[in-house]
């Protein structure tokens, strides 16, 4: 029982400050996080029909496919996926002008706020990959150096990687993750949605977080779940009893319901000890405070055995 009222009170302690760590409940109900822009906004609906995401939670990423990393290394994409560690995949590429900076600063600020508990290459890795096959290393490590050099990340660099590679090699890695983008001519651009995707360390689709803000509470349970549970504290693991992932948003909402059974169930149990403990405590403590009464009064306290008669004369005299 005394467990069990410490999960309570543990749940409530967790949960209850993080509705409003973040600046957020958790209740959001949008399809994007606050102050997102719409990456369809003012195409004509032949090309919004061509981007977006479809969510493939549970699919597995390509591992063996070869890229080229900002240094220059042909590495696998599987490098990435060791020691039980969780991997952020960041779809984007490096010579964009608006929107793919709003997704990586959205991911970098919202990580930075975690960085206590959960510091790239410590606890996960970042893989972004260009989806432009025109793009080349000197592109990645110039983006991944403006980046990291801005936001103050130089210390955890070795866990950000950018990547470039062939068209082919990045259409199987962007249909796995259910990622669709076109090139626009006219524009000279690519045209794409906006989100990150949490692998497992198996390369196993997670979680998607959409839109171009991602919230600490958001970034931080899905890496807790995606590495299960290898990842974080009892305390993050308490804090998922309150948080629910929502596929269609992207997001984890607070289940308000499940804090209300918890408060509930502590407030029945405080009273039921408070009934049990206080005829308790009359019981054991009465006739003690009985007895310094009687004595602070002044009165004679008498013995519970009679003492000695005296002889017969003694009581005559």
């Amino acid at each position: 029982m005394r467990n069990f009222f410490a999960t309570l009170c543990l749940t409530l302690a967790v949960c209850l400050p993080s509705v409003h760590a973040d600046g957020s409940s958790g209740l959001r109900g949008t399809p994007r996080g606050p102050g997102d822009i719409d990456p369809k906004m003012g195409l004509p609906k032949e090309i919004q029909e061509k981007i977006g995401i479809d969510q493939k939670l549970g699919n597995k990423v390509p591992l063996d496919l070869e890229f080229k990393d900002e240094s220059g290394n042909v590495v696998k994409l599987g490098d990435y996926f060791s020691d039980g560690k969780p991997v952020i995949f960041v779809p984007a590429y490096y010579r964009c002008k608006l929107i793919c900076n709003r997704v990586l600063n959205g991911m970098f600020d919202g990580l930075k706020k975690i960085d206590s508990k959960f510091r790239p290459s410590d606890h996960f890795e970042v893989v972004v990959l260009s989806m432009d096959p025109t793009e080349n290393p000197e592109h990645a490590i110039v983006k991944k150096e403006s980046m990291l050099s801005t936001l103050g990340r130089r210390r955890s660099v070795g866990g950000w990687h950018f990547l470039t590679g062939s068209e082919a090699n990045i259409k199987q890695v962007m249909d796995s993750v259910g990622y669709r983008f076109i090139y626009d001519e006219k524009r000279d651009e690519y045209l794409h949605a906006t989100g990150i995707m949490v692998l497992t360390p198996e390369g196993v689709i997670s979680r998607y977080l959409l839109g171009i803000r991602y919230m600490p509470t958001d970034l931080e349970l899905s890496l807790v779940e995606s590495s299960k549970n290898n990842i974080g504290t009892l305390a993050d693991q308490i804090k998922l009893l309150c948080y629910a992932y929502d596929p269609h948003t992207g997001q984890y909402n607070l289940l308000v319901i499940r804090l209300v059974q918890a408060g509930a169930l502590a407030t029945i149990f405080s009273i039921g000890c408070f009934w049990l403990w206080s005829p308790l405590v009359g019981l054991f403590s009465g006739p003690k405070k009985g007895r310094v009464a009687i004595n602070s009064a002044g009165l004679p306290v008498l013995d519970d055995q009679p003492k000695n008669v005296g002889s017969s004369n003694e009581r005559q005299a």
